[in-house]
């Protein structure tokens, strides 16, 4: 007979072994990820002489739009390299490459592997990105506030852009003016729209995408989270940013820019949160550069995760020092307008924008409602911080966008659809002046906003006039009625004669920018009459002269030989 004692026994020892099991199981389990930087891009098979092999024409051809140099950075990684980590330990597998930071991303089973790697001489840094036993499932990490409601599909004449046309969309559009540059024919043709985000749920079945497909839009997909995995899986966050600026669907959504191509790029896992997502962001960037896109749309942002020694703290936002801010700042840098989301912590304990909201270089969208009032959610710019942060606004509370699951349409709350509203409109404008470059787009939006004269950390400049940016863009006579200013001679070899026009007395700026935006000389004046201006040491190229009085601003395109 079995006493209840040693019953008790065999459950504590049956016990024992199911905990030990389960113990090397999860050990067996476990999975951590590292980024590996290299020390440099030496006796690399790749040459500068020969981007072809990793550009793409497209890509090419906006770097000699803007005259940005073909650099190391753009070279792959050294693959000798990447074979001699994966060799030097058995469980090393490569997932990634991040070209820019001259560096891979490898998963390990065995953390102690790491310091093998380590040790090879052509490693400069190694850093833990992801461990998988600190990972907190996140289900709800980028779930949207929805609420759905059915619509209807009226047949309208595609030039009618009127509310019944665009359908909920209108006021979002509206409120920007971005009608106006529909009417004139400028939806984002030509333009790349590259958008990076956690996964595209639905966006090769719904109704609303159909346009994108038949017209050849949406390029391409590429997923840095799970290379050669489906994008159109796993997460719908990216669906609904994406039905905000390529969706078409009369009289129910149309998007901010409609004509415009589009690649969906994954770099976020929407079920966690580490350090890993900044580095697939910058590889993904890096992807679209060399695809050729023209915008990138970030609705994410970083700034705590889920293993707390990754944490970022407000000294690290600092314009240029996060890993995906790095990244940004050198999109901007290759000749792409990089627009984010501010972040929706504007009524939680963080309060301020993460990263890359904070990039020296990345036009940082704020959110507000139908009246034009700040999203309590929206996230403030830092107040220490010379820099105006949020760049501007635009409709993120209530914004009209698609459902991933049915053929209806859905509002949905967050900077997560500013953002790419914004960035829909700036590609459509771009359209309208394909030669001029991502920081004069940044720049004409910006002085449009209607709080540009007196800016803060809640609007930043405010909200944009499209219909105001379309005019400050016309290469001759911009803002004013009349130009501020004519120039002569053009084309100019020395000196360059800058006639003010008489009906515009007082202060003025002059700038002067090359042709990527950079600013090269500013000047303050208080003048009329004529102004001379030596440019004989500029190198031979193209110059935007610009003029500002207060609120208005004419801006002269300048040959200089």
């Amino acid at each position: 007979m079995i006493t209840f004692e040693k019953k008790l026994m065999k459950m504590k020892r049956l016990l024992s072994i199911i905990i030990l099991f389960s113990i090397v199981l999860s050990t067996q389990a476990q999975v951590y990820k590292y980024a590996v930087h290299f020390t440099d891009k030496d006796h690399t098979p790749y040459s500068l002489d020969q981007p072809e092999e990793y550009l793409s024409q497209r890509s090419i051809e906006r770097r000699a739009k803007f005259q940005i140099p073909i650099t190391e950075e753009d070279l792959p990684v050294n693959p000798a390299y990447i074979a001699e980590v994966l060799q030097a330990t058995s469980d090393a597998e490569l997932i990634i490459q991040v070209k820019w930071l001259n560096a891979i991303i490898i998963s390990l089973s065995d953390m102690e592997n790491i310091e093998i790697i380590q040790r090879l001489p052509m490693v400069s840094e190694v850093e833990l990105v992801f461990r998988s036993d600190l990972k907190v499932n996140r289900p709800d990490k980028l779930t949207l506030l929805l609420e759905d409601q059915m619509v209807s599909n009226p047949i309208k004449s595609i030039t009618e852009y009127d509310s019944a046309f665009y359908g909920g969309a209108w006021t979002q559009i509206h409120q920007l003016k971005g009608e106006k540059l529909h009417q004139l024919g400028h939806l984002g043709h030509g333009m790349l729209i590259a958008v990076l985000d956690a996964g595209f749920t639905g966006v090769d079945e719904r109704l609303v995408f159909d346009k994108l497909w038949e017209n050849d839009q949406i390029i391409g997909h590429e997923n840095m989270v799970d290379p050669g995995e489906t994008v159109f899986e796993g997460h719908t966050h990216g669906t609904s940013v994406l039905s905000t600026m390529g969706g078409y669907w009369e009289g129910n959504l149309i998007g901010t820019a409609p004509e415009a191509d589009y690649w969906l790029i994954k770099t976020e896992d929407g079920t966690s949160e580490f350090l890993i997502e900044e580095y697939n962001w910058v590889a993904g960037a890096a992807f679209a550069d060399s695809v050729g896109a023209d915008v990138l749309n970030t609705s994410l942002g970083y700034t705590v995760f889920d293993d707390t020694t990754m944490n970022h703290t407000y000294d690290e936002l600092n314009g240029d020092s996060t890993i995906i801010t790095r990244g940004s700042n050198m999109a901007f840098k290759k000749g792409m307008l990089v627009v984010t989301s501010a972040g929706n912590s504007g009524n939680g304990s963080w309060k301020y924008i993460g990263a890359p909201a904070d990039g020296n270089h990345v036009f940082t969208i704020g959110a507000v409602d139908l009246n034009e009032n700040i999203a309590s959610f929206s996230s403030l710019g830092f107040p220490w911080s010379d820099e105006i942060k949020p760049n501007i606004v635009a409709r993120g509370h209530q914004a009209y966008l698609a459902n991933p699951y049915n053929d209806v349409i859905s509002t949905g709350n967050g900077t997560s659809f500013s953002s790419p509203i914004l960035a829909g409109m700036a590609a459509s404008l771009w359209s309208a002046e394909p030669s001029l470059s991502p920081a004069m787009i940044k720049r004409a939006i910006t002085y449009s906003a209607d709080k540009y004269s007196n800016p803060d950390q809640i609007y930043g400049h405010g909200l944009p006039d499209f219909e105001r940016a379309l005019s400050i863009l016309s290469i001759e006579d911009l803002q004013a009625t009349e130009s501020l200013v004519s120039v002569s001679p053009n084309p100019v070899k020395d000196f360059l004669a800058i006639s003010f026009n008489n009906d515009h007395q007082g202060d003025f700026i002059l700038a002067i920018f090359n042709i990527q935006g950079s600013l090269i000389e500013q000047q303050s004046l208080n003048t009329t009459g004529s102004r001379m201006i030596n440019i004989g040491d500029y190198p031979a190229g193209i110059y935007i002269l610009e003029v500002r009085q207060e609120n208005l601003v004419s801006r002269v395109k300048i040959s200089k030989q």
